[in-house]
Order: C-alpha cells, then sequence, then structure tokens
C-alpha cells in the first residue's frame, strides 16, 4: 500500500476503537449499495450531473435509484424523461459507486470487515470488465470527452478514486483481480487521459493529472508520473502559474480554488510517503490561508465567479489535512470557525486531521492588494457590514465578465449580493447568471465585459473611513490566461472604455462614485444593483412591457421607468428585508432609472433591481447605500460635480443630533 504506512494504519484502527461516528456516517452512506445488487453501465453512456437540473427553476432533480427513466423537480413537481436526464442518470450512478468504492475500501482498512472489501472489488470487476468498450463521447463545452462518463474531467474523478481504491484493497484482492482490473480499466483509463489532456491552466488539469499520477504510483510506471507531475501543465507546473500573486487560483472563483486543492491534494494525500510529493510548496498554504481574508459575516464563502451553493459545500474539510502537514494560525481558525457550527466527526477530520485542534481567535480585518495589483478588496464594519470590491483578472473559462463587482451585507445578510450561478447544465447559466449585466456592475450596450486586467489603484484609511479606488482599463494591452475559453463578449464596446470605481466606506453608509470615458455615444451604459427583500419606496413609474429581449435582461420583469421629482437632489430607493431597511441615495442628473426583478439563485424566488442608464462618452454614477435595524442614520444627499471629481454631503441624525459629512471623490 502506498497512501498509509503501517504505522498510519495502526493508528486509524486504534483511533476507531474511541471514536466509531465518523466511520459509522460512511457506512451508512454506502447502506443502499451495499444493500442493493452492482449496478454497472454496459456501455458508455453516462452523461453530464450537470444537466440534471430542472430547465425552468435551475435546481437539481430529485435522484432515484429504482427509477432511472423519470426525474422530478422538487420545486416545480415536473417529471423529466428521455435525454439528457436518462443518461445522466448514469452519470449520478457512477459517481455513487466510485465514492462508494473508497469508502467501502476505508471501512475495510480501518475495521478489516470483509464484505464491505468484496462489495468494492465486485464493482470495481464489473466496471473493468465492460472500460475498455465504453464509446468515448462528451461534446460538452470546455471539455475533452470521457468514456465512463461524458468529460474527461469526469473520467478522472472515475479512474482516480477507482486507483485510490485499488491501493487500499491490494491486500484483499486476488492477484488474478488485481492484474485485470489494472489492465482492463485502470491503465487504459490513464492512457485515455493522457491523451486528452490539454495543454492549458485548468482545475480539469489538476484533476486529469492526479489520476494519472496516481496510477502511475501504483503500477510504477515512470512515463506517467513524469507526464503527469514534472512535465509541463502537470501538477507542478499547474501549482505554480495558475496561482495569482494574491494566492487565489486564477479562475477566479472559490468554488473552483478549492475544487484545485481538492485533487491537488487528493495526489499529495497518496504520493505524502513518496518521493514525489510535494506537499511543502508554499503555494498550498497561502491558497488555503486566503479565505481567511474573503470570509463573509456568518462563516461563509463568497460567491464569485461560477461558484454555486454545492460548489464549497465540501470545502472547509480539505483544512484538516492541510493543517496536519502545513500548521498555521488561519487554517487553525478556519478549522475552530467549522467546528463551532458542527461536530467534528467527518472522514477527513478521522482520516486525514490532526488529533488534537488547539483553540484559536482570530478576527479577519479589511484585506486588499497593494495599489497597482489585481485582486479584491474587502472592508468590515460594525453590524457585520462587510463590502468586496472585485478588481481580479479575467480568470478564463469560470469568468463573470464583472470586473469592478461588488458585493454588499450589512447584520450579515446578503443585501446586494453576487448571485454566483447554477448548474452548468441549466439554461440560465449562460443565459442569465454568468453575464455582466446580472452583476453589481456597468455594463455597455447590454453586452458582456471584454476580458480586463481590473487593478486597485488606491487604498487609504484616514479619520475612520476607508478610502477604495479600482480602475478597469480596456485601453491597455492584455494577455489572456493560457487557458482556452469561448468568446461571450463584445470587445469593440469596451476596447475604448477606462472605468474606475470610488468607494469611501464610513461607519454607517458607504458612497461610491463609478466614472465610465471612452464609451460610445450611442449605446447605453448601465449601471446595475440587486438588493434583497421587498422595495418599500422609489419615485413614481411607467411600466414597461419588455424591457429587453437581451440576456440577462431579457429575465427582468415589472420594470418601470421612473421619473424623479425634479426638485430632489437625489432620487432615493428604499428596500426592507426582514428588520434591515436599506436605503439607496442615486445621482439621477441625465440618467434613465430604472426599477424592477429579476431572478434571484435559485431562480424560483425574486431579487429587485435597480439599474441606471446613460450614453457616453463619459458618463459618471454615484450613490450612497446604508442599512440599519430601524429608523435610518441617513435622511439627506447631496450630489455636486465638479469636473472629474464629486462631491457628496451625507446629512443624518443620530440620538437627536444632526450630522453631516462631506467627501469629495
Amino acid at each position: 500500500m502506498i497512501q498509509f504506512t503501517e504505522q498510519e494504519i495502526r493508528h486509524l484502527r486504534e483511533k476507531f476503537q474511541r471514536q466509531q461516528s465518523a466511520v459509522n456516517r460512511i457506512r451508512e452512506d454506502v447502506k443502499e449499495i451495499m444493500a442493493e445488487p452492482v449496478l454497472v453501465p454496459k456501455t458508455g453512456i453516462a452523461n453530464w450531473s450537470l444537466y440534471y437540473y430542472c430547465p425552468d427553476c435551475s435546481v437539481r432533480l430529485t435522484f432515484d435509484r429504482d427509477d432511472k427513466y423519470h426525474h422530478s423537480c422538487p420545486s416545480c413537481g415536473r417529471v423529466y424523461s428521455g435525454e439528457p436526464y436518462d443518461s445522466t442518470w448514469w452519470g449520478i450512478i457512477n459517481s455513487r459507486n466510485y465514492t462508494a468504492v473508497f469508502q467501502m475500501g476505508l471501512i475495510h482498512l480501518i475495521t478489516g470487515e470483509a464484505d464491505y472489501a468484496r462489495k468494492a472489488v465486485d464493482i470495481m470487476m464489473e466496471y473493468s470488465r465492460y472500460y475498455k468498450d465504453y464509446e468515448v463521447h462528451g461534446n460538452i463545452p470546455y471539455n475533452g470527452p470521457g468514456k465512463s462518463g461524458a468529460q474527461t474531467l469526469d473520467e478522472a474523478n472515475f479512474l482516480r478514486s477507482f486507483a485510490m481504491s485499488y491501493d487500499l484493497l491490494s491486500d484483499f484482492m486476488t492477484k488474478e483481480e488485481k492484474e485485470f482490473i489494472g489492465k482492463e480499466m485502470l491503465i487504459p483509463g490513464a492512457e485515455f487521459l493522457m491523451e486528452h489532456r490539454h495543454n492549458q491552466l485548468h482545475n480539469h488539469e489538476v484533476i486529469i493529472n492526479s489520476a494519472i499520477a496516481v496510477i502511475g504510483l501504483i503500477f510504477d510506471i515512470d512515463r506517467y508520473i513524469q507526464f503527469a507531475v514534472y512535465e509541463p501543465y502537470g501538477i507542478l507546473y499547474q501549482l505554480e502559474n495558475g496561482v495569482l500573486p494574491d494566492h487565489m487560483w486564477f479562475e477566479g472563483a472559490f468554488g473552483y480554488h478549492f475544487y484545485a486543492l481538492t485533487s491537488f491534494f487528493a495526489y499529495e494525500k497518496f504520493a505524502l510517503h513518496t518521493p514525489h510529493s510535494h506537499i511543502s510548496h508554499p503555494n498550498y498554504k497561502v491558497m488555503m490561508e486566503l479565505l481567511v481574508s474573503y470570509l463573509e459575516p456568518g462563516f461563509r464563502i463568497p460567491m464569485l465567479n461560477d461558484t454555486n451553493y454545492g460548489h464549497t459545500s465540501s470545502s472547509l474539510y480539505l483544512y484538516e489535512f492541510a493543517y496536519r502537514e502545513l500548521g498555521g494560525e488561519k487554517l487553525l481558525f478556519i478549522l475552530n470557525r467549522l467546528y463551532e457550527e458542527e461536530k467534528r466527526d467527518n472522514l477527513e477530520a478521522f482520516i486525514y486531521g490532526a488529533d488534537e485542534l488547539p483553540k484559536c481567535s482570530l478576527e479577519p480585518g479589511n484585506y486588499h492588494v497593494e495599489a497597482g495589483q489585481s485582486g479584491s478588496t474587502v472592508l468590515r464594519g460594525k453590524d457585520e457590514r462587510y463590502l468586496l470590491i472585485k478588481h481580479d483578472p479575467y480568470g478564463g473559462e469560470h469568468d463573470h465578465y464583472d470586473r469592478l463587482d461588488i458585493s454588499y451585507l450589512a447584520y450579515g445578510r446578503r443585501i446586494s449580493p453576487d448571485l454566483g450561478t447554477t448548474g452548468y447544465g441549466a439554461v440560465m447559466h449562460y443565459d442569465y447568471y454568468k453575464n455582466t449585466g446580472s452583476h453589481n456592475t456597468v455594463n455597455i450596450g447590454g453586452e458582456n465585459q471584454a476580458p480586463v486586467n481590473a487593478r486597485l489603484i488606491r487604498y487609504e484609511e484616514k479619520d475612520g473611513v476607508v478610502y477604495v479606488e479600482a480602475q478597469a482599463d480596456w485601453t491597455v494591452p492584455y494577455e489572456m490566461p493560457d487557458s482556452f475559453t469561448i468568446v461571450q463578449w463584445k470587445e469593440e464596446h469596451y476596447r475604448l472604455v477606462k472605468m474606475v470605481r470610488k468607494i469611501v466606506w464610513a461607519e454607517n453608509y458607504f458612497a461610491e462614485v463609478f466614472q465610465v470615458k471612452g464609451a460610445d455615444r450611442n449605446l447605453p451604459v448601465d449601471w446595475v444593483m440587486h438588493f434583497s427583500g421587498t422595495r418599500i419606496k422609489q419615485p413614481e413609474g411607467v411600466l414597461i412591457e419588455n424591457f429587453s429581449d437581451r440576456k440577462p435582461y431579457s429575465y427582468l420583469h415589472h420594470m418601470k421607468r421612473t421619473v424623479p421629482a425634479e426638485d430632489q437632489s437625489s432620487v432615493v430607493h428604499e428596500y426592507e428585508d426582514g428588520a434591515i431597511h436599506t436605503r439607496v441615495f442615486s445621482f439621477g442628473q441625465e440618467k434613465e432609472l430604472y426599477a424592477g426583478m429579476g431572478p434571484d439563485n435559485p431562480s424560483v424566488s425574486d431579487i429587485n433591481y435597480q439599474i441606471e442608464r446613460a450614453y457616453g462618452p463619459a458618463v459618471v454614477f454615484a450613490h450612497v447605500i446604508a442599512s440599519s435595524k430601524g429608523p435610518s442614520l441617513v435622511s439627506n444627499v447631496n450630489f455636486a460635480p465638479d469636473g472629474d471629481r464629486m462631491t457628496i454631503v451625507v446629512e443624518g441624525e443620530r440620538e437627536g443630533s444632526k450630522w453631516s459629512r462631506c467627501h469629495k471623490i
């Protein structure tokens, strides 16, 4: 066995005598597969699991192992049959099989129970009977093909799990079983992966490399190890070139930051006791530490780019292995916070975690990269106020074309959130969630922003106020990431454009000025924000039957064009989310103002949209946004443009005393 030493195996068995809950949980996980006959597709028809979504509700369908022809939506109740749902059902079967086989292998390793080992080997043997004849299929966007699944990524997860299980069960299997599984499935699978790995930076290639490398270590095939670990686009290349200077994985989504780390660590867990482990590489630790700087109130992970609610559900358990091997206060802090919410009886903690976790207290503060660099800025305040300003570089396939986007929370609630996305097979992924117009930033002509390297140009704390300026400048040269991408933007709308977003983060509100220069005077320049809760105040408006037939605006509804009173110094919209009251003061001069509703995430509920439209070549949007429980502390705002600067006077009342503050930004 490669992945565990004899000493580690003894330790796990001794630990089981004291703490059985984690193993009992995985017994429960595999209970159905243990009780049922082996279920394996005889042909390679399994489809992409992300097709298993209701096209109307964008929520995952209900899976029933006993019914491969009917797939129901838990939201609307509609039942789907045929393609792509029936073949995707087989993809889910495959995933459940290889996950269960690894869990069964661990149960046998720890408890010695032969029934689990026998069932695991039987499943692997059954796949090995058919694997070579599985047809190559797929045609999934951005992905190479698969055999057991519809993409090379699926193939790698399938093969890596079975390879690690093969190692766990190596002392249980007969010589003939080992030879058959190796010859008929694992080695042909590694050859297939090598043929279809792309020469690009990508989380897919990390997963593919990890599978090839594990198989290479098991069968002592140096060609596999060299290809997957040491050659260009191998594991080390991905680790050293795919991590940005701010320590974020280049795809810019925490979902993929941790998805890449999952496969980096899957390899490292296996290779730890071999000369080919690189667990001490400094990029591992800084990637794991980064989350502390971004954590939202409530111990939540921001929904940046292609992150959905399922992507990060198990990410925090990676900190068990990372802390055991790398240590550090920030990694320990994450684990301490995690186990404030739940018991420490998960499999990662049992198998890969340190025996004891010391107590650790840490208060995340404001975070920013150095001026001139790309990344994000995170601002925090009392009452669980939080603002994330996104000024990162374009991240390739999983980007959302949303430079200078902001996410705003107050009292721990997502008031103006980044919506993230849904399953990629759902229509609304590309038609709605992925587009600039469904984000809290500016778009031109209703088109997605072209790739750009946004950056921070100012961060200053002065007299209890934080000043932030970030810039996206399409007029300067930009180098695309070394990663394949499909063009889904309008280059000509942005190539002469420069945008700057300026933020003033005060105790009870934040002010912003968003400047756009160089836009075509014939194209609409739209500032977009969404707000949670119920809209309780807005100027009078006229209902628009069809706001737009262009995505993502085609999903907006109940849109009104509002007309503010001429004597107003600012236009006020108000929203109420539970007990949280949010006021939005807007500089409405020479703007078309729109308000309505659009899909939240999941799309079965709605969120408020506020859109302000102007025309180039130079446009300035300005706002003050304040949230409170009870009466707002901000009562009035005056905006006064002065060339490239905006004077904003904020007035309010607190404890019977009036106050006023002036910002020139």
